[in-house]
């Protein structure tokens, strides 16, 4: 996390406003929700819309748009500022790197970093990172308003989205094994690709093409049985996740209904229960694709920091010994 917080060292500012604008959009949607139940039940009761109830109502979805507006606005300046600011640092301390340093290492590889995990953050950063902050949010102050409201009916709702829990995390795991295998391989690939088209004109001086061949051959099959291996065990467990994602619905519609029979529950308030349900459920039922991509894009920035930092303490180093090419 502390690569993370580093990320946006220079946009912490932005960054607060984005979570005010995402923490104040969640609340008035509770709070619409809560009038919402209100209005159901007095129409239910057969009395008619409160005019000014419905009037609080328009309110609360104005400012939920601007708000929303707002989140997304701050968030992509961010995002882009953020991820500018990391690609500027990588680029100062490469460029800053002695020759001699520089010609021992693989220059694909160095490559790799600089474009593919740089675009797999600025990917992640610009499309995940903050709707997976807003996510958690909604997530938690959703599940503290449904316990407000009916903390029996709430505590019922979770029994079996706590073991979806366990099984998504475990899931996330074993995906995110997968996910790392496959960049290994990709790593490999491009450097024999970077190899074969530097040193190309010695390849074909020596006829050394099938030997570089038959080698680019095996990293791409290595590449290809990972990619193809990590979508598979991804698919299998997601469709057992999706399968597991309706039981918490029909409890919600068996308990919910039988509380309503009872007296113990309005229609009003079911309906709430059910609007928000996928708030907190489908935080759990996802989270094995959130922790997987998460896992992955701190893999790819924990690789572009340990560059960074490893090529500042190389270039520290020619520095004090005097040594260079």
């Amino acid at each position: 996390m502390k690569r993370i917080f580093k990320l946006f060292q220079k946009r912490k500012g932005i960054v607060l406003l984005t979570m005010f604008c995402c923490v104040g959009s969640v609340v008035i949607t509770l709070l619409w929700n809560k009038d919402l139940a209100v209005m159901i039940d007095g129409v239910q009761g057969g009395m008619g819309p409160d005019r000014e109830r419905v009037a609080w109502c328009v309110v609360y979805l104005i400012l939920a748009a601007l708000l929303q507006g707002a989140m997304q606005f701050f968030s992509a300046y961010a995002g882009e500022y953020a991820v500018h600011d990391l690609r500027m640092e990588l680029a100062r301390v490469t460029m800053g790197r002695e020759y001699a340093s520089v010609a021992k290492e693989n220059s694909a590889e160095l490559v790799s970093v600089q474009q593919n995990e740089m675009e797999e953050i600025n990917r992640y950063v610009s499309d995940n990172l903050f709707t997976l902050c807003t996510t958690v949010i909604n997530f938690v102050f959703t599940l503290l308003f449904l316990l407000t409201q009916n903390a029996k009916l709430t505590l019922l709702y979770l029994l079996p989205v706590a073991g979806m829990a366990v099984y998504t995390t475990l899931s996330g795991k074993v995906i995110y094994r997968y996910t790392k295998r496959e960049q290994e391989q990709q790593k490999k690939m491009n450097g024999v690709a970077g190899t074969l088209l530097s040193l190309f004109p010695v390849v074909r001086l020596y006829e050394a093409e099938l030997l570089l061949e038959e080698r680019y051959t095996e990293r791409i099959d290595g590449w290809k049985n990972a990619v193809v291996t990590q979508e598979k065990t991804k698919a299998k467990l997601m469709s057992i996740s999706g399968m597991l994602s309706c039981i918490p619905l029909v409890l919600l519609m068996l308990v919910g209904g039988r509380m309503i029979l009872k007296g113990m529950l309005s229609i009003g308030m079911l309906y709430v229960f059910i609007n928000l349900s996928g708030n907190v459920s489908g935080v759990m039922i996802n989270i094995s694709v959130h922790l997987a991509n998460f896992r992955r894009f701190c893999g790819n920035l924990e690789r572009v920091w340990e560059g960074i930092e490893t090529e500042g303490e190389q270039e520290h180093e020619y520095r004090i010994t005097g040594d260079s090419f």
